[in-house]
């Protein structure tokens, strides 16, 4: 398997990726076997930091309702490398999660907002 396969689809992104990037990035990186995290572990690191990163600031405001299910699934993806491979990947799940961002409450609001302003 080609090797910086991360790198490589990160070399020409910003530092703080657009939302439509964290997508496709969750959707490569889910896609590799386990042995390939383990012997790139340094790479699949980087990429996981940078889309932390990317997420947490402010990427999770363009989530929408559709897209939690994405990130339900890589949380569960993340546990599973994290007991696969013994990658410490679980301090980042409570950043992805939809339920832990509290997005149902902040959608919500957001939408009473919109309907108070009408």
């Amino acid at each position: 398997m080609n090797e910086n396969i991360l790198y490589n689809f990160l070399k020409n992104k910003p530092s703080l990726l657009h939302y439509d990037d964290e997508l496709k990035l969750i959707g490569i990186m889910t896609k590799l076997p386990m042995s390939w995290l383990i012997k790139n572990k340094d790479e699949f690191i980087c990429a996981l930091d940078q889309l932390y990163d990317s997420h947490t600031d402010g990427g999770f405001l363009l989530q929408e309702e559709c897209d939690d299910i994405i990130f339900d699934n890589f949380c569960e993806w993340l546990r599973e490398v994290n007991n696969k491979t013994g990658i410490a990947t679980l301090m980042y799940i409570d950043d992805f999660d939809p339920k832990a961002l509290g997005l149902d409450e902040f959608r919500k609001n957001i939408r009473k907002d919109e309907n108070t302003n009408k």
